[in-house]
């Protein structure tokens, strides 16, 4: 599976084609971004009236297809089948890279959504707040948040990170998307010289990156019920017995 995005122009050549696209518009967008595999739908006027710029994004070959039954059988397309589209349909990879500031907010809400609470994305609020995200990375396409994962330092050795919860956004999941996020994050990890990395949880999913039990031995979990595995980026053992947890993961659980 791949994500598929669609770009191109909706182009009228009359006046009466144009009041057309402005009646059924809106009513096709709200359709459409409800969808649970569209990703983002714009549809936005060009300096020329007549010409509309498109771009969508969806989180698989399925969900599109599901989007083209859908509209094949709605009111925009018998009012539209007329007009000239000329689209360009394409799998997409999303970009990965670190959060910038204006990112906060559609963090904040992808953890809040796929998480259905508010504990995880104010975990990151917290962490952020408190100068404590050592590092925190996300996945886009074009305008939609795929994924997040963020790291913040023990206290005690601010070389030793810990990892926050890593998050997919439900239509994308089992494509790849989180264990590319994780492998970029951790090379940056690594360029930013970072003794080893502890995470308070045993899912599976971790031990593809090389995370242990045995390297997470010496350390204490913020909870009694999540154990923990490590990831030793140095020769020498990481020595967790003196390290605390900031507060935020001891909230957390």
């Amino acid at each position: 599976m791949a994500l598929m995005q669609l770009t191109g122009q909706l182009i009228c050549r009359t006046a009466e084609e144009r009041r057309v696209i402005l009646t059924h518009l809106p009513e096709h967008i709200r359709r459409t971004v409800r969808e649970p595999g569209c990703l983002y739908f714009h549809v936005g006027q060009t300096p020329d009236p007549m010409v509309w710029t498109v771009s969508e994004g969806f989180a698989s070959q399925q969900a599109f297809d599901f989007h083209q039954t859908r509209t094949a059988r709605s009111k925009w397309m018998a009012a539209t089948r007329r007009i000239r589209r000329e689209y360009q349909l394409r799998e997409a990879l999303p970009e990965i890279r670190p959060e910038f500031p204006d990112d906060a907010k559609a963090i904040f809400l992808l953890n809040r959504d796929n998480f259905e609470r508010e504990d995880e994305a104010q975990f990151i609020d917290d962490l952020r707040a408190d100068g404590a995200l050592a590092l925190s990375v996300v996945a886009k396409l074009e305008r939609a948040y795929l994924g997040h994962v963020a790291f913040a330092p023990m206290i005690g050795n601010p070389k030793i990170w810990a990892l926050a919860p890593v998050v997919v956004r439900k239509p994308c999941r089992n494509q790849g998307i989180g264990t590319a996020l994780v492998k970029a994050a951790l090379e940056i990890v690594r360029e930013k010289g970072v003794d080893g990395i502890i995470c308070p949880s045993e899912q599976p999913f971790f031990k593809r990156f090389g995370f242990t039990r045995e390297d997470a031995a010496s350390f204490t979990s913020p909870s009694q019920k999540t154990g923990l595995i490590g990831l030793n980026l140095r020769a020498a053992p990481m020595d967790g017995r003196a390290l605390k947890w900031h507060g935020a993961f001891e909230k957390l659980a």
